[in-house]
């Protein structure tokens, strides 16, 4: 890394001119192309694009509930008869291994151990429901347990599982090997309570019709309420933030988990934002009437790209699920009869994103090469329209004042080839990097931007914009 210039202190200057700085940018591009890459939806002129999705699985009726995990992707699935089933998809084949009928509609998924549990819905009169627990791998049913009430969603927090009826809303908790209630149900709302999340010690749960959000604290069973606006729906515990979806105002609100103030600015992301789902430091957000699904970086808080195209718009629409899977999420899309993976690292749209990269460890090696040859290794992280980590080989070369930079980044996607050009005759130095290659999945990405130090020289930052 070089430090900034003092024309007045040659020597220091030249000290200066030692330092090496390792800036890298890695990216994921991997699409699968389903329809156009850019379409135009509705009157205003927004664009959506299909770059992001890896793959399209197509399934024999409409998918509802979806969770992936190890070996195995469930979904819950209204057959064009009218049946209820639930379908183990292998993830290597994409073969369905197993289809399970529950006696009912599959709400929600949990995925617990090597257990597969499923809330179900009691299908013709009465509103009794049950959860079916299954061996995740086999799908053999080995128990169930009936309820007078439903449970719409369910989720498990540590040894715990609770269970949530949606209207009234009303929580549970559940002992997780035998599924008895263990205390009192926990009344929460009158009307609609959407959906309920774990995260940072707490459940979280969202009241549509209240225009709420609740904290609740699992061992106290004390609730904490803070009035929210609009009809919040989805929501997720993420990076330190609790993030809803807004169906009414079109926006993604983030609360800080203890003050439950808002943190940052909303984010405008469609018409009917719903379902929220997390992976590889993006934020997914699905629209049930634009049948798009909105990246979010979660580090900065700012739309990556371009909304990313899952299905045919259709007003009033059964809301996409959402369900992690690494690096990637898997979408439900209810009007195509499919499911959709869509790759956190991929999201890039034609129009570029801004990014973020810090790179550390990269400035141990004294003396400094001049002549081209190897500097030294180092770690990245990035974030905004790219996230991802990874390490980065750097070459440095030095004639008079310039100071040359080539780093070669790898990982299981490819290579990328870029570099940074540092003319330390100019005060304030100027630090600039360019995309110049990219293999395999990084092939035509093209970037640029500038270069920053923290104050001891240990952390470079690079700040710029990529794009297609």
């Amino acid at each position: 890394m070089i430090r900034r210039v003092d024309r007045v202190s040659p020597p220091e200057r030249d000290s200066r001119r030692r330092r090496f700085r390792i800036s890298v940018i890695a990216v994921s591009v991997v699409a699968a192309v389903v329809g156009s890459a850019l379409l135009v939806i509705r009157d205003s002129g927004e664009k959506t694009t299909t770059l992001g999705v890896a793959a399209t699985l197509p399934v024999p009726g409409h998918p509802e509930a979806v969770i992936a995990g190890p070996h195995a992707l469930w979904v819950a699935l209204q057959k064009p008869s009218g049946d209820q089933a639930l379908l183990h998809l292998d993830l290597a084949t994409e073969a369905v291994m197993r289809t399970v009928y529950l006696g009912g509609e599959v709400a929600d998924l949990a995925h617990a151990g090597d257990r597969l549990i499923a809330t179900v819905r009691r299908v013709g009169s009465g509103r009794g429901g049950q959860l079916a627990v299954l061996d995740w791998r086999s799908g053999v049913v080995e128990d169930r347990h009936w309820y007078a009430r439903p449970f719409d969603r369910i989720v498990v927090h540590g040894n715990e599982l609770w269970g949530l009826e949606a209207r009234p809303g009303t929580l549970v908790r559940l002992d997780a090997e035998t599924l008895f209630p263990t205390s009192a149900p926990l009344r929460l709302s009158p009307g609609r309570t959407p959906a309920l999340a774990s995260g940072g010690g707490y459940l979280w749960v969202t009241a549509a019709d209240m225009g709420e959000v609740l904290r609740i604290d699992p061992e106290t069973r004390a609730i904490k309420r803070v009035h929210v606006g609009g009809v919040p729906m989805g929501i997720v515990a993420a990076s330190g933030r609790v993030w809803f979806a807004d169906q009414e105002r079109g926006k993604v609100f983030r609360l800080d988990p203890r003050s439950l103030r808002q943190a940052g600015e909303p984010i405008r992301v469609g018409a009917r934002p719903s379902w929220l789902g997390v992976a590889a430091g993006s934020l997914f957000v699905a629209d049930s009437d634009d049948g798009t699904l909105t990246r979010i970086d979660l580090h900065s808080g700012q739309r990556v790209g371009l909304p990313i195209r899952i299905a045919p718009p259709a007003r009033g629409a059964l809301a996409p699920s959402v369900a992690p899977a690494r690096r990637s999420v898997w979408v439900s899309s209810f009007a195509s009869n499919a499911l959709i993976r869509v790759n956190s690292t991929s999201a890039l749209g034609r129009a570029g994103g801004k990014v973020t990269v810090r790179i550390t460890g990269t400035n141990d090696t004294d003396p400094p090469v001049t002549d081209g040859s190897l500097q030294g290794t180092g770690r990245f992280t990035a974030s905004g329209a790219i996230s991802a980590q990874g390490k980065v080989d750097g070459y440095r070369t030095m004639k008079g004042a310039v100071i040359t930079l080539r780093f070669v980044t790898s990982d299981e996607r490819g290579t990328i080839t870029f570099v940074v050009k540092i003319d330390t005759d100019l005060v304030p130095v100027v630090a600039r990097w360019t995309i110049t290659s990219g293999t395999k999945a990084y092939k035509g990405l093209h970037g640029e931007g500038k270069e920053s130090e923290s104050p001891h020289f240990t952390v470079s930052t690079l700040s710029g914009t990529v794009s297609r």
